[in-house]
């Protein structure tokens, strides 16, 4: 007997085209980032939903063997995920929080419809994350949304630098993309 698919919990259309609206702007990449650290000499201490840190550290993930293993993040760059309030809460009640890793697909060869698709954000696993600084402006990034880690809290700001903080615009575009990924049409049934 086939069942259908297990439909996703949003709206997919209205979805798409609230992406769609937020990134339609030509200037869109430009609009990006609210500040970028060349932009600022300012220490930053507070760590937001959708900042772009630094550290130096590996992907964690269990392996095909089922054993503890990493991956390289070359980069060294990630992608805030948890929720800023998780930042202002005790340690006691909200210990951890997550971290996606940046990865760099290359630079101006890259693929113009590849490059189209990361501009469009019509990747599901991957969020597109136009250069935050001048050392990375003709390359092209991706946080890997499967790779998604738990950092603890007391790493920051000590052992991660805040490199970039996304504006308003870019944030719910991040939110719009994650739930995407999280909540979309699991195809469990799918012939």
């Amino acid at each position: 007997m086939h069942k259908d698919r297990w439909p996703p919990v949003y709206d997919a259309d209205e979805l798409v085209a609230e992406i769609q609206a937020l990134t339609g702007r030509p200037d869109f990449e430009s609009l990006f980032y609210e500040w970028r650290r060349q932009d600022s000499t300012r220490d930053v201490t507070d760590v937001c939903q959708g900042d772009v840190v630094t550290l130096s550290s590996e992907v964690p993930v269990i392996a095909d063997d089922g054993q503890p293993g990493t991956i390289a993040n070359d980069s060294g760059t990630w992608l805030v995920l948890g929720n800023t309030c998780d930042f202002e809460r005790d340690l006691t009640d909200c210990r951890w929080t997550q971290l996606a890793p940046v990865v760099d697909l290359g630079g101006p060869d890259l693929e113009p419809t590849l490059r189209s698709a990361l501009r469009r954000y019509t990747q599901f696993r991957r969020f597109y994350v136009p250069p935050w600084s001048n050392a990375v402006e003709a390359r092209w990034h991706v946080a890997e949304l499967p790779l998604t880690v738990a950092v603890d809290k007391r790493a920051f700001p000590s052992a991660i630098r805040v490199q970039a903080r996304m504006s308003f615009r870019a944030w719910i575009l991040m939110n719009a993309c994650l739930v995407r990924f999280l909540a979309r049409d699991d195809g469990r049934y799918a012939t």
